[in-house]
């Protein structure tokens, strides 16, 4: 006895070419018997009654009223209607199934972030500047593998030099290692240069850039100390891995191309930084920026930058700012360390 199946269609109910066939029968007939339709299109009954049964259960075929065998068609749109959109409002009730599950789980990443970063807040501003000196403290006896600074400007203030100092030397004689970055001009600040004779002498790491930093203090690759915009003496403390882990690359790809502080008077080394100082002088003149961009982004100050662009415009034989440019490019003076006549820039003091 043939009948209306009870359940949705599955992928195996999809129409096969006897089953359209079959339909396009019915259509024409009227109504009809699985027998009835075997006979007419020349297949075997069992094939004719299961070509019925796919049909009846996507609606395209309906059982006659008062007859067991009989079916009639249906009309394809009222077969979608009948078939489609009972699986339509199932997905929809598991679409939000789905949206129930994923904001019941989200709602504990709060509770594991703060976990992972020991209750700390990922961001947390530190305006003042009182708060910045204990988050450090907090952090230098906290930390236990390694310490990366970044230290803008071409000298340190003596009262922060005299605060960090035993802190650093508590750290190294801990075993952490600290690694120190400065720019050039640096090296000719005496009390820099006694603190990084301390630092080196207990197995820290110091070197020297002519490229712009910014200031930052790194403790096990887990915190990071920033600048806090519009506030001079503030930081901004991250411990957002994410973030963390991008200052350290960023820290990482300028200490490799970076020159080591030396401890003690070295005419070579110093002519190297002079060179390279010069170098990374014209390169940013001739991008265009001003003077004053120029020397924040070196560390040193404006007289210092307008001394070394008079020194540089005479080798070059330049009576203006825009000769001296133009000369720069055909002299070959942006390749590190060339003056127009070929010689090695000699060492100069910034």
């Amino acid at each position: 006895m043939l009948g209306i199946p009870e359940t949705a269609p599955t992928s195996e109910a999809y129409l096969t070419e006897v089953d359209r066939c079959l339909y396009e029968c019915v259509l024409e007939s009227g109504h009809a018997e699985a027998s009835e339709l075997a006979t007419r299109l020349g297949i075997s009954r069992n094939e004719a009654e299961s070509s019925v049964r796919r049909l009846l259960a996507l609606r395209l075929l309906n059982a006659k009223p008062g007859s067991k065998n009989r079916v009639s068609a249906v009309s394809p749109s009222s077969a979608v209607a009948l078939v489609a959109t009972p699986i339509e409002n199932g997905l929809r009730r598991r679409m939000e199934e789905v949206e129930r599950f994923r904001h019941e789980l989200l709602g504990l990443l709060p509770l594991f972030e703060h976990c992972q970063t020991g209750g700390a807040q990922p961001l947390q501003a530190l305006p003042e500047l009182g708060d910045v000196l204990a988050t450090i403290e907090q952090l230098a006896a906290e930390c236990q593998e390694e310490v990366l600074t970044a230290q803008p400007g071409g000298r340190r203030n003596v009262e922060e030099l005299t605060e960090a100092i035993e802190r650093d030397e508590g750290m190294l004689r801990r075993g952490i290692r600290m690694r120190t970055l400065y720019q050039h001009p640096a090296r000719y600040h005496q009390a820099t240069v006694a603190y990084t004779e301390r630092l080196t002498g207990l197995g820290g790491e110091v070197r020297t850039t002519s490229a712009n930093l910014m200031r930052v203090i790194i403790f096990d690759r887990k915190a990071a100390l920033v600048s806090l915009a519009g506030h001079d003496q503030g930081a901004m403390v991250i411990r957002d891995r994410s973030v963390v882990d991008f200052a350290v690359q960023a820290f990482e790809h300028i200490w490799l191309k970076s020159d080591l502080f030396p401890v003690g008077h070295d005419s070579g080394q110093i002519r190297t930084v002079s060179e390279d100082m010069d170098h990374a002088l014209v390169r940013l003149l001739v991008s265009g920026e001003s003077d004053h961009a120029v020397a924040r982004r070196l560390g040193i100050s404006i007289r210092t930058l307008q001394r070394r662009l008079v020194r540089i415009s005479k080798e070059l034989g330049a009576n203006s700012r825009l000769q001296a440019g133009y000369l720069i490019h055909r002299s070959g003076l942006l390749e590190k360390g060339q003056r127009p006549d070929g010689a090695k820039h000699a060492p100069v003091n910034p």
